[in-house]
C-alpha cells in the first residue's frame, strides 16, 4: 500500500473495428488494456458503468471509467477476455483532489480523497469522529432504552470496559481485512460499498468453499434487517400512538389503530425504499447521516431533562428542533456547495458537534424563558423522598 498511488476517474468512449447485428454489452466492472503516451505503455482501465455498442454501430456512448495508477497494479491485472478486441478513447480524467499521484498516501494521514482538497480524514474530523460516534450512540431513542436496563453505576462502568475490548477486536480486524481487500481487490472504488461480499466471494472460492460465501455475507445482512424492521416500527408507533392516539383520536378502537399502524407502515416502507433506488455514493454516508440526526434530536434534550432541573417541556421540544434544524441545515448546504448528498463541515468539524451546539443553546434557551417545572415535580425527580 505504501508504493501505490491513487486511480484516477474519468470518462470514455468503447470502440470495435467491426459493426455487430445485434447489440454489444460491456458489463460494468470490465477491465480494459489501453496504450498511453509516446512510448505506447501498457496502462489498464475498469469500467465504472455498463457500456453498449448498438447494432450497426463501431462505438459507444460516453461511459464512467477508472484508470489504474500504479505500475505494480498495472503489471498484475490482467484485462478480461472479451470475443471482440475494443479500443478505448479516454475523453476525460481527473485525479484525486487530495493525494493524486503520491506514493505513500494510502498509509499517511488524511488519506486520499477523490472529492476534498482537505483529504480523507483530517485532524479535527477525526477528533469529532471520537465524540460523534460515543455519544451519537447514546443519543438513539432505542438505545435510551437499553441504557436504562442497567442495575448500578458498577455494572454500567464493567459494561463501558467490555464493550470497548470487544470493539476493538472487532473494528481492529476489521481494518487489517479491509486494508488487505484494498490489495486483492484493485478497481473497487466504482462500487466500494461490494467491498465486503466481494472479498467474502474471493477468499472462500480460493479456499475451494465457495457456498461459505453465503453465511458470511449473511450476517451482516440479518443485522441490517433486523436494524430495519425495528426503527419501522418505532417510527410507525410513534405516528400512529404517540401523535395520533395521544394527541388527535384519544378514543381509537383497537381495530382501526391496527389498520393504521399497517398503513403508515406500509408508507414509509415504499418510501425508504424509492429513497434505495437512488442511493448515495457510500453507504456509510447514510449511516452517519442517521446516526447524527438521531443524536442531535435527543442527545441534549434528554441529558438536560436527567441532569437540569430547570429543563420544561417547551426546552425539550425545542431542542428536538434545534437540533434536528441545525442537521438539515449543514446537509442542505453541503448538497448546495457539492451538488451531491453530502455534508458541509464547518470549520473541519463534523456536524454532529455543530448539532449539539444548536440543540444546546434552544433548549436552554427556550427552558429559561417558559414558565419554570411545578416544585413537586421537580422534589420528586431530584430531591428524592
Amino acid at each position: 500500500m505504501a508504493e501505490m498511488t491513487t486511480p484516477e476517474n474519468g470518462k470514455a468512449r468503447l470502440f470495435i473495428s467491426d459493426t455487430q447485428e445485434k447489440d454489444w454489452i460491456i458489463p460494468k466492472g470490465t477491465w480494459l488494456r489501453i496504450s498511453e503516451g509516446p512510448e505506447n505503455r501498457d496502462g489498464i482501465v475498469r469500467t465504472a458503468a455498463q457500456a453498449e455498442i448498438s447494432a450497426g454501430q463501431l462505438q459507444s456512448e460516453e461511459i464512467e471509467i477508472l484508470k489504474i495508477t500504479s505500475p505494480s497494479e498495472i503489471q498484475r491485472i490482467s484485462p478480461d477476455d472479451l470475443s471482440i478486441p475494443v479500443e478505448v478513447q479516454i475523453t476525460d480524467m481527473k485525479p484525486y483532489r487530495f493525494g493524486g499521484g503520491r506514493k505513500g498516501v494510502y498509509v499517511t494521514a488524511p488519506g486520499p480523497d477523490p472529492d476534498n482538497s482537505g483529504g480523507f480524514l483530517s485532524i479535527w474530523l477525526a477528533m469529532s469522529f471520537f465524540v460523534f460516534w460515543a455519544f451519537g450512540g447514546a443519543g438513539q431513542p432505542s438505545n435510551m432504552v437499553r441504557l436504562m436496563a442497567f442495575r448500578s453505576s458498577a455494572v454500567l462502568k464493567k459494561s463501558i470496559f467490555a464493550v470497548s475490548i470487544y470493539y476493538t477486536l472487532i473494528y481492529g480486524s476489521l481494518v487489517v481485512i479491509f486494508c488487505c481487500a484494498r490489495i486483492l481487490l484493485p478497481g473497487m472504488e466504482i462500487d466500494s460499498d461490494r467491498v465486503m461480499p466481494d472479498m467474502a466471494a474471493l477468499l472462500t472460492a480460493n479456499a475451494g468453499v465457495p457456498w461459505l460465501a453465503g453465511l458470511l455475507v449473511a450476517a451482516p445482512f440479518a443485522a441490517v434487517m433486523s436494524s430495519v424492521d425495528s426503527f419501522l416500527l418505532v417510527l410507525s408507533s410513534a405516528l400512529v400512538r404517540d401523535v395520533y392516539q395521544r394527541n388527535i383520536n384519544p378514543d381509537a378502537s383497537d381495530r382501526k389503530m391496527k389498520k393504521l399502524t399497517y398503513l403508515v407502515t406500509g408508507i414509509i416502507g415504499i418510501l425508504a425504499t424509492l429513497v434505495a433506488v437512488h442511493p448515495p455514493k457510500y453507504l456509510q454516508d447514510l449511516i452517519i447521516f442517521a446516526t447524527s440526526g438521531l443524536a442531535a434530536c435527543f442527545l441534549v434534550p434528554m441529558f438536560l431533562g436527567l441532569y437540569w432541573p430547570r429543563m420544561t417541556a417547551s426546552g425539550t421540544i425545542a431542542g428536538m428542533i434545534g437540533g434536528c434544524v441545525t442537521h438539515l441545515l449543514l446537509y442542505i448546504i453541503g448538497y448546495v456547495v457539492e451538488g451531491r448528498f453530502a455534508v458541509y463541515q464547518l470549520l473541519g468539524f463534523q456536524p454532529f458537534l455543530w448539532d449539539v451546539l444548536g440543540s444546546t443553546l434552544v433548549a436552554v434557551g427556550v427552558s429559561l424563558k417558559s414558565q419554570p417545572p411545578a416544585p413537586e415535580i421537580v422534589d420528586r425527580y431530584f430531591k428524592g423522598n
